[in-house]
C-alpha cells in the first residue's frame, strides 16, 4: 500500500501573534527585575508562578557587597553560587565537582578570593570572592580552592531554562557583566523545607523584590535554531530554520517578505514534500511548516499541533513567527493522504 497526496483545503483559522495579557505580563515582569537588577538590587525567581515550589534571590555578582550577601545568608541555607558561562569558568580554571555531571548546569569547586579576604566565610568575604569571579580581570591564581562560594557553569548555547541559566540571563539582560549570584529562599514557617507557594509571594512583597518566574523568561527568550538559512525559490526569496519545539524537530519555510503580514498563509505539509510544496506555491508570501522527526503522520493531527504550537506563549514557533515580524498567520492544511494499492 502507498499513500499518495490530494490536495484539498480542510480547514483554515487565523490565529494572532500579538502578545496576549499572560505574555505581557511575563513582559512587565521580566523588565521590572532587570531595571532591579540593573540598579544593584536583588529579585526573586521562582520555578512558577501558579504554584510556586521554590523561589532563588538573585543579584548581580559584580555589584555583590555585604549587604546583599548577609540579606541572602540570612533567608537562605547560606548556601551561595555564582552562575557563570562555560567559557568563563574554563578560563578561570574552575574545574567540575565530582558527581555534579548536568550537561546544562555544572557545580564546579568552591572557591574564595585570593586576595582581600579572611576565613572567606563572612559575608564580606563571599561578596569580595562573587564580585572577583565577574571581574574581566581575574585570572585563575585569582581563587583559592575550595573556599565558599560554589560556580555553577552555564552552557549559553544549550537553551536550557533551569535556575542558573535563567538567574544569568537576568543580570546579562540587566547590562551586567555575566556573573549571577543566588540562593535558594528557606521556608518561614519551617526553615527545615523550602519557601513554596504563599511563603514566596509574601517574601517579594516583604522586601519589595521583584518576583519573576522562569517561563516568563522562556516566553520571552530568542528562540534557538539548529539551522537559519536564506536561499532563492522559483517563487521567490525564502528562509529556512529548523527548530526543535515540544520535543519534535520542525522545519519552517518562510517565502516571501512576511513582515509586517496579516493572515499569511501557513500551511502544514509532509516533511518529505517540503521544498516540492514551496517551488509549486504561487501565493506569494506564504509560510510552510513540516515535522522533521518521526513520522508525519495524519494532517490533520499536524494541523492541531501547529496550532497548539503558534498559539502557546512559551513555543519556539510561536517565537519565531514573531521575531519574523509576522503580525497572524492563516493556518491551513492542504494535503490529505489517499492509500492506494
Amino acid at each position: 500500500m502507498t499513500m499518495m497526496y490530494e490536495a484539498e483545503t480542510l480547514f483554515a483559522q487565523t490565529i494572532s501573534l500579538a502578545p496576549s495579557g499572560p505574555e505581557r505580563d511575563a513582559h512587565r515582569r521580566v523588565r521590572a527585575a532587570t531595571a532591579a537588577l540593573a540598579g544593584g538590587g536583588a529579585v526573586l525567581l521562582c520555578d512558577d508562578l501558579g504554584r510556586p515550589r521554590r523561589g532563588e534571590i538573585v543579584s548581580a555578582a559584580e555589584c555583590a557587597d555585604e549587604h546583599t550577601t548577609a540579606f541572602m545568608v540570612r533567608h537562605t541555607s547560606g548556601f551561595l553560587q555564582v552562575a557563570l558561562p562555560a567559557e568563563r569558568c574554563t578560563a578561570l580554571g574552575l574545574t567540575a565537582q565530582c558527581g555534579a555531571d548536568s550537561p546544562a548546569a555544572q557545580q564546579r569547586v568552591s572557591v574564595d578570593a585570593a586576595h582581600g579576604v579572611g576565613t572567606g566565610i563572612s559575608a564580606a568575604d563571599r561578596a569580595t570572592t562573587a564580585a572577583a569571579l565577574a571581574a574581566t580581570g581575574s585570572t585563575i591564581e585569582s581563587f583559592t580552592r575550595p573556599g565558599h562560594l560554589v560556580p555553577v557553569s552555564v552552557d549559553t548555547d544549550s537553551g536550557g531554562n533551569g535556575f542558573a541559566e535563567a538567574a544569568l540571563q537576568l543580570v546579562t539582560g540587566s547590562g551586567h557583566r555575566p556573573a549571577a549570584l543566588f540562593a535558594t529562599l528557606i521556608g518561614t514557617t519551617d526553615p527545615a523545607e523550602l519557601a513554596a507557594g504563599s511563603e514566596l509571594t509574601d517574601f517579594a512583597n516583604s522586601y519589595n523584590l521583584p518576583l519573576v518566574a522562569l517561563n516568563d523568561l522562556t516566553a520571552l527568550a530568542e528562540p534557538g535554531t539548529v539551522l537559519d538559512s536564506e536561499f532563492e525559490l522559483p517563487s521567490g526569496r525564502a528562509r529556512m530554520l529548523v527548530f526543535d519545539d515540544a520535543r519534535v524537530s520542525w522545519t519552517c519555510l518562510l517565502i516571501g517578505d512576511v513582515h509586517g503580514g496579516a493572515e499569511v498563509p501557513l500551511r502544514a505539509v509532509p516533511a518529505e514534500h517540503l521544498l516540492l510544496e514551496a517551488g509549486a506555491r504561487s501565493r506569494f508570501p506564504h509560510i510552510l511548516v513540516a515535522a522533521t522527526c518521526g513520522r508525519t503522520g495524519d494532517p490533520r493531527g499536524h494541523r492541531n499541533v501547529l496550532i497548539d504550537r503558534i498559539g502557546t506563549s512559551s513555543s519556539a514557533l510561536r517565537r519565531i513567527l514573531r521575531t519574523a515580524g509576522v503580525q497572524s498567520v492563516r493556518v491551513e492544511v492542504d494535503v490529505l493522504p489517499r492509500a492506494t494499492d
